[in-house]
């Protein structure tokens, strides 16, 4: 995977940005709320050198006892240095003496001054000019603003002003330190935000990424085992959500390939089935229709028309053993091929004695019910569960005797549904009971195969197969020359 489509490269840049901007907000507040205080630290700061500045000027001057013009030469080179902006000292008339221009060793970028032409603010005309030093920041009467100060001789009766103007470079070397102070602050907090969006990114992605990589590993593991790897699930938040999400599409790809393996497992047990159940009757078929041939060849046609016959009824067999196989495949695959609906036990018993009266009656047995009070309604596949009760009670009936009877009860107890056929025939010993669901048993007494070889031999492996399917068993007990009940269980609780 390339870095930058890491979720950690998508999360930092905009973190370090969101920081960058907020330090940027930050800065604009401070530099918004800032500078009138910064203004006023300069303002007073400035106010301190000016008045210095004239206080200086009297003293070597003895109050400018011989007027504006009276600085000597020393004096002028040493207020050079004061300020990088020109000095000019006025008199109490108005005139002005040639300004103090700012030493170029001292400010070596304010030589333009001495091109400049002074302009008099209209302040000193005033007489609170002469009352205390005045800054004056605006632009409003001198374009840069200005500075002045009294100047006091001896006896302490103002003599002049000296003024500083314009302050635009006083200003600036006022404010020099604090904006250095506060761009190397800017910087470091800027070094800082994004030390702490990469520290927090990294945390954060780490945080997110974690459960999302577990994930992600999870679900590659899923393509080998999806029965029993799934996502560890804590927490309700969107990433336990997903880890849900993918654990149920776990589940259903794995309940589809359960199901897939089934249907690919009956469809092989159904072809082996057939190939194996096949194998004899269809050699049987082969046989009478080539016999067939040979007696109307030898103008034999009662012998003919015999083995005919006798392929017919090969025929039959075998469709009703395709038919049985299919069914049986189906049963033991997919339990979602019942069809479920409400249904009243004791009808299914009257429909059963219905339908085996006249065959009990034709084999001299006697055909009787017991059915409990009060039975519930089971949510069952009717027409499945008459074809396994049918069976048993065919078998039943063909394994009884003259004058014998066959008992079907049903009754409830324990949560389940209990129906039993129950006859007074052969029994069968342990070694024929354990035996007796197999497909392909055949006992000398198989109660899955009569001697008219109308039946498939698979009837009561279909009917097991129906029972599971409810949820339910096929149970025998038998004794041997005593008689069998056979007893289908179905749970109530699911119905």
């Amino acid at each position: 995977m390339s870095i930058r489509r890491t979720l950690f490269w998508k999360v930092a840049p905009a973190l370090v940005i969101l920081q960058l901007v907020s330090v940027a907000i930050t800065a604009g507040f401070i530099i918004l709320y800032a500078q009138g205080a910064q203004e006023t630290l300069a303002s007073t700061a400035l106010a301190a050198r000016v008045d210095a500045t004239a206080e200086e000027i009297e003293r070597r001057t003895n109050g400018l006892a011989l007027g504006a013009d009276s600085l000597d030469a020393s004096l002028r080179l040493d207020l050079s240095y004061r300020f990088p902006d020109p000095l000019i000292l006025v008199n109490l008339d108005g005139s002005a003496a040639e300004p103090v221009w700012p030493a170029p060793d001292g400010f070596p970028s304010e030589s333009q001054f001495e091109d400049s032409t002074w302009t008099e603010p209209s302040f000193i005309q005033l007489e609170e000019a002469y009352d205390d030093v005045v800054i004056d920041l605006s632009d409003d009467d001198v374009p840069g603003g200005f500075a002045s100060a009294p100047l006091y001789d001896a006896a302490g009766f103002p003599v002049g002003l000296l003024v500083v103007q314009p302050l635009t470079r006083s200003l600036d070397l006022e404010l020099s330190e604090s904006r250095t102070a506060f761009r190397q602050s800017v910087q470091n907090g800027a070094v800082l935000a994004i030390a702490i969006a990469l520290l927090f990114g990294a945390l954060l992605t780490w945080w997110l990424v974690r459960p999302v990589r577990r994930m992600a590993s999870v679900v590659s593991e899923m393509g080998g085992d999806w029965q029993a790897t799934r996502v560890d699930v804590e927490g309700e938040d969107e990433v336990a959500q997903l880890g849900q999400a993918i654990n149920d599409m776990a589940e259903r790809v794995a309940e589809s390939i359960r199901t897939l393996k089934d249907t690919d497992r009956v469809r092989r047990e159904l072809v082996a089935n057939v190939g194996h159940d096949l194998r004899t009757p269809l050699a049987g078929i082969r046989l009478h229709i080539e016999e067939a041939i040979r007696f109307d060849q030898e103008s034999r046609p009662e012998e003919a028309r015999s083995a005919l016959g006798t392929a017919q009824r090969q025929v039959d067999f075998v469709a009703r053993l395709i038919e049985d196989l299919f069914e049986l495949s189906r049963l033991e695959g997919d339990r979602s091929l019942l069809r479920l609906e409400p249904v009243p036990p004791a009808e299914l018993v009257s429909e059963l004695v219905g339908m085996y009266q006249s065959a009990a009656t034709s084999a001299g047995v006697t055909l009787e019910t017991e059915l409990a009070h009060g039975l519930p309604i089971i949510h069952a596949d009717g027409t499945r569960l008459i074809r396994l009760m049918g069976n048993l009670v065919s078998n039943a009936i063909r394994h009884s005797s003259h004058g014998d009877r066959v008992v079907i009860g049903v009754g409830s107890n324990e949560g389940a549904l209990r129906m039993t056929v129950t006859d007074m025939g052969s029994g069968m010993d342990a070694e024929q009971q354990e035996r007796l669901f197999d497909r392909y048993y055949r006992g000398e007494d198989a109660r899955t195969r009569s001697s008219s070889n109308k039946r498939t031999g698979l009837g009561l492996a279909i009917a097991k197969a129906v029972a599971e399917a409810h949820g339910g068993r096929l149970e025998v007990e038998s004794v041997k020359g005593e008689g069998t009940i056979m007893t289908l269980s179905l749970p109530l609780d699911d119905q």
